[in-house]
């Protein structure tokens, strides 16, 4: 192992840190100003505590961007969205039963459909420009709107009402610090991990996006849904995976794009096997009334063959 392998690894593992402690810094404020201002705990997952944990995606996206690494940027985005569900719910509803009625809460997981059907479109010439990324931020704001329209799709009683609510400057002051720690963890973990790996083993900028750097910036979605499950907010927890999901797509690329257009290889198979890992998750809630050991099994055990793939496939 060289000196620049073990240099890589250690700046991947430091930033990694970082994408975790800024996250947990940011959705800590974001979450509690959304209950000052009432908002309901599905909403908060699905919108305010999934922008937070998506951060890193946007972040790592537009330092990738820049330096010219497109196909980084789209490899991290569709990598994330397979871990959030294999990973990132999957391996937590090893430990922690989940129970969910999917039929109550039906329309984020149709947004995070209609999303991926839009991207399958958009990537057919390899590219996504500005006019294609308005459209996507279009929709993201509608789905928005209706989430806050809706915001009791489901309840999910816990821990989290009887948290303490602290001042609103607080808050600001907590998302603010979460950012700045995300920004510069994020630096790290492309500019002095990532990077070198892709230029010392030449791996496709589209296998690392897909799988190391998708893993580091899943790590906050992973953590937050390990916490919620923990005291039990099954609706925060399922609200991050898939709000992140819908962010990343509708978002993130459309930010991206609006920027600096977005050169893709052929990542169509990738988009199809992350639709499929959602209509999975969808299709177990719906008969099990949730996620139990067995099915969650399933979606780490398909995650873990996605890896191999990546790279022996």
């Amino acid at each position: 192992m060289t000196i620049l392998m073990l240099s890589s690894l250690f700046f991947l593992i430091l930033g990694s840190l970082g994408l975790y402690f800024g996250s947990e810094f940011l959705i800590d404020g974001a979450k509690n100003l959304a209950k000052k201002l009432n908002v309901s705990d599905l909403v908060i997952g699905l919108t305010i505590v999934s922008i937070g944990t998506s951060f890193p995606e946007l972040i790592v996206g537009l330092i990738s961007a820049f330096q010219g690494y497109t196909d980084f940027v789209i490899g991290n985005v569709l990598g994330s969205n397979i871990a959030n569900i294999g990973l990132a719910i999957g391996l937590p509803a090893l430990f922690f039963k989940i129970d969910f009625d999917l039929k109550n809460s039906i329309a984020p997981f149709v947004y995070n459909l209609l999303a991926c059907l839009m991207l399958y479109v958009f990537i057919q010439d390899n590219i996504i420009n500005a006019k294609e990324a308005q459209g996507l931020l279009l929709v993201f704001f509608v789905y928005i709107i209706a989430s806050f329209l809706r915001p009791n799709i489901t309840s999910c009683n816990g821990e989290l009402e009887n948290e303490n609510v602290y001042p609103i400057y607080k808050s600001l002051l907590k998302i603010i610090t979460g950012s700045i720690i995300l920004y510069y963890g994020s630096v790290l973990f492309v500019d002095n991990g990532a990077i070198p790996l892709v230029e010392q083993f030449r791996w496709s900028e589209k296998a690392v996006g897909m799988t190391v750097v998708a893993i580091g910036t899943s790590l906050p979605e992973l953590f937050v849904t390990l916490m919620a499950l923990s005291k039990k907010e099954v609706g925060i927890s399922l609200g991050n995976i898939i709000g992140s999901n819908i962010f990343n797509i509708l978002f993130v690329l459309a930010t991206i794009a609006l920027v600096t257009p977005i050169q893709t290889s052929d990542v169509t198979f990738e988009l199809i096997l992350g639709v499929g890992f959602l209509l999975s998750l969808m299709l177990f809630i719906y008969l099990n009334k949730g996620l139990n050991k067995i099915t969650a099994l399933i979606l780490f055990a398909g995650y873990i063959t996605f890896l191999y793939l990546q790279f022996n496939g």
